[in-house]
């Protein structure tokens, strides 16, 4: 998806630099092609919607995890995120490398009296393009706003506010026959007549965290073959829910005795006792009128995701995570993966620019890396040239973005070289060196900024 991710990096550079509010689920769009785009521009320039005396917009732009899961191509960080994050980053200092024209052409509209456009809102994109900062210390901030605005809850909160406004003013109560996981309606004519459907069993799940999903064998009229789905508990249950709110009159086997359970859920026993849960509920459902076991609902519950068209065997009572992103064997655990780095001299300050790390290896025990870097400028015996980032947890392709700050005169700097290690943090054990590089600063022009990917190594510690 290079173009959503593309047309998302530059709707967050806009709307955060032009302070554009409101932005919710009905008016940020989506076209097949990917393309991104946002329509209702009443709220601008910071002017931002409340709800009674509470600010809605609390964040620097909208970026929702659904936005990242698409932009990752799945539930873990990739590199595919690396490069969204650099698209923002440079986008935002092409903008500020002409803040002054902006600047200028706001200036000119205020004077002009159009309406909501002020001196105020032309000192608000001022503020915006934090023109005092470099373009690496711009990059480093807008990557903490895109963090910010990832880790908001403010923005889920705000989209359910929205939607219980248009439930209140439009009058539209109807729950409707869409499911959270489907985003389209069904029906019988579109996916041919329902045969009958079976439990045929259950397979453990780990992606991140241990779960169950139960394998339903689908057999159709119109089908030589049965087809094979997957599905959650929790998507039964939501299933069951949006039945007895379209269908209030039919009685239908609740699911409600075991979506409850105390204590742990994700256990082999309470999935078998779901399963039998699940079996005498699809035999209430069939067993119903037409009307109800053939609606559009029920064909939307069973139309193939596509999902169901990627699930690996049904014969696997476990499925841990595909081979690629298993636990490292014996002989793939060694030193690999890249470390993007920029290297600056400027007004007396050495700026070093940890980005990114990729195709780091997992851990001994399987699990992804919980990283930081380590930089020195050797030779340093007493260590005053140690600096930190901040620890990325359970990722390969940890995205850092942060700016490390050195104030040595140019001729020090110049005879010394830069060492920056990746350590994967384990707050019970010994840290573990994952890599590292060795970059001569003599090497460099650092008059100019210096960007690359360096692959990790070996180096003396």
């Amino acid at each position: 998806f290079p173009v959503l991710a593309a047309s998302c990096a530059g709707y967050s550079v806009a709307t955060y630099v032009l302070g554009i509010c409101d932005r919710h689920n009905d008016n940020i769009m989506l076209k097949t092609s990917g393309h991104m785009f946002h329509i209702d521009f009443g709220k601008f320039l910071g002017d931002a919607q409340m709800f009674g005396n509470f600010k809605r917009d609390r964040t620097p732009f909208v970026l929702t995890s659904d936005m990242a899961y698409v932009i990752n191509g799945g539930d873990k960080p990739s590199a595919k995120f690396h490069h969204f994050v650099d698209l923002c980053c440079q986008a935002f200092n092409v903008v500020r490398k002409h803040g002054n024209l902006l600047l200028n052409l706001f200036g000119l509209m205020a004077s002009s009296g159009i309406s909501g456009v002020t001196m105020d809102a032309v000192r608000y994109i001022q503020r915006s393009l934090l023109l005092e900062l470099t373009n690496a210390e711009a990059a480093a901030m807008f990557a903490r706003m895109i963090q910010s605005s990832l880790k908001s809850w403010f923005t889920q909160f705000n989209f359910f506010l929205h939607n219980l406004a248009q439930l209140r003013f439009t009058g539209d109560h109807n729950d409707g026959e869409l499911l959270s996981f489907v985003p389209r309606t069904y029906s019988m004519a579109q996916e041919g007549r329902l045969q009958s459907v079976e439990v045929y069993g259950y397979q453990k799940r780990y992606d991140p965290g241990k779960y169950y999903v139960y394998i339903l064998r689908v057999q159709r009229v119109s089908q030589t073959d049965p087809s094979y789905l997957f599905r959650s508990y929790k998507e039964f249950v939501e299933f069951q829910q949006k039945l007895c709110i379209h269908f209030p009159l039919a009685k239908c086997y609740s699911l409600q005795s075991t979506s409850l359970h105390v204590g742990r859920s994700n256990i082999k026993q309470v999935a078998e006792k779901r399963r039998v849960d699940i079996k005498r509920f699809l035999t209430s459902l069939f067993k119903m009128a037409d009307e109800i076991c053939h609606s559009d609902l029920v064909y939307t519950f069973f139309h193939p995701l596509l999902r169901d068209q990627q699930e690996a065997s049904i014969h696997e009572a476990k499925l841990k995570e595909r081979k690629k992103e298993r636990a490292i064997n014996s002989e793939s655990w060694r030193l690999r993966g890249e470390l993007r780095l920029s290297v600056h001299y400027q007004r007396g300050i050495l700026m070093v620019m940890v980005h990114h790390a990729r195709e780091l290896p997992a851990v001994p025990n399987g699990q992804e890396p919980s990283t930081y870097v380590k930089v020195y400028l050797l030779p340093d015996p007493h260590k005053q040239t140690k600096r930190k980032t901040k620890v990325v947890r359970r990722s390969c392709h940890p995205s850092f973005m942060e700016m490390l700050e050195y104030r040595m005169p140019l001729e020090i700097v110049q005879h010394r070289i830069l060492q920056a290690t990746v350590w994967n943090h384990d707050p019970l054990q010994e840290n573990e060196f994952l890599g590292g590089i060795s970059l001569p600063l003599e090497s460099l022009d650092l008059s100019q900024e210096t960007l690359q990917w360096y692959s990790l190594g070996n180096v003396h510690r």
